[in-house]
């Protein structure tokens, strides 16, 4: 599943959202994927500040073992 990394006002750090959500002009808050819900007046959609390490550890569970990374 694809996530966007934004700012929370609430605690200051950057969380992954689902992009779904993003996209969902209908909803009053935010759910990160460590559960962390933020609502609309207080996420940035932007990525900055230091990154939430639930979220970090939960979306790199998710990514497959048998792709080859490269930087």
């Amino acid at each position: 599943m694809p996530y966007v990394w934004w700012h929370s006002g609430y605690d200051l750090r950057c969380h992954a959202f689902a992009v779904e959500q993003a996209n969902d002009g209908q909803r009053g808050f935010y759910e990160a994927v460590c559960e962390h819900s933020v609502p609309l007046e207080r996420v940035e959609r932007e990525q900055h500040g230091q990154l939430c390490t639930a979220c970090l550890i939960k979306v790199g569970t998710e990514l497959p073992e048998n792709v080859r990374w490269t930087t």
